[in-house]
């Protein structure tokens, strides 16, 4: 059976309020009852930091930084296209695979949606090396188990994953820098494309209501643009 998702085309945001709307879509999933994926660009040069990292690694010069609410490395969003999916948790992506291998799943829908523009990748086999640090690491630097590698071997695509009791949050980073046949305007396109061919999902088109904006906007002002969220590890 063919599932139906929710496709949101968002604006570009501040760092602070792209972490909170993907926080208030993982809040409001059960209620949706619906996957959705969330397509959406930054309004000016920024960092995001894992959830665990310290703060004394983030570079000075880099522009605004946010911390998210998912773990991984740090990420520099001048030259990366994101991506957003969360899922209720009865859906088999979250109840029926084991944590690693959702990723896989949705890892493979970007692989697949890169292909589509004769991009070629290959998945990860292995994880983080135990040597790593992981409260200073360049996510694009350092790959792990699922995530994309270009021919090179060079890291194109990372994503990091948040499960709670109202749902999976599930945010990913495609680079761009440097790949001449990828672009944000192209990403939109093949995204939903890849999605649709490796979830078995058809899309429909999603509109942010009032309710939903309003809990983006409190979340926001209350938790990602505060220094005691940014600043706490």
């Amino acid at each position: 059976m063919t599932e139906i998702w929710d496709l949101w085309q968002d604006d570009s945001h501040s760092p602070y309020m792209n972490m909170a709307i993907d926080e208030a879509l993982m809040l409001t999933a059960a209620e949706r009852n619906r996957p959705i994926l969330r397509l959406y660009e930054w309004q000016e040069d920024s960092i995001s930091i894992g959830y665990t990292q310290k703060i004394s690694r983030v570079p000075e010069d880099k522009g605004l930084f946010v911390r998210r609410p998912t773990g991984g490395g740090i990420v520099y969003h001048k030259h990366h296209f994101t991506y957003t999916v969360v899922l209720p948790n009865d859906h088999w992506v979250v109840k029926d695979t084991k944590p690693v291998e959702s990723y896989n799943w949705l890892n493979q829908a970007v692989q697949a949606s890169l292909k589509s523009l004769e991009m070629s990748s290959q998945l990860a086999s292995e994880d983080i090396p135990k040597s790593v640090d992981r409260a200073g690491m360049v996510c694009f630097v350092t790959p792990t188990k699922y995530d994309l590698l270009g021919l090179d071997e060079r890291k194109i695509a990372g994503s990091a994953q948040r499960r709670a009791k109202e749902g999976m949050l599930h945010q990913g980073s495609i680079e761009m820098e440097g790949i001449d046949i990828l672009s944000a305007k192209k990403l939109r396109e093949v995204l939903p494309q890849g999605f649709a061919k490796v979830l078995k999902c058809e899309f429909t088109k999603f509109d942010c209501n009032e309710e939903l904006l309003a809990l983006s906007n409190k979340i926001c002002q209350e938790k990602y643009s505060t220094i005691a969220w940014n600043e706490k590890r």
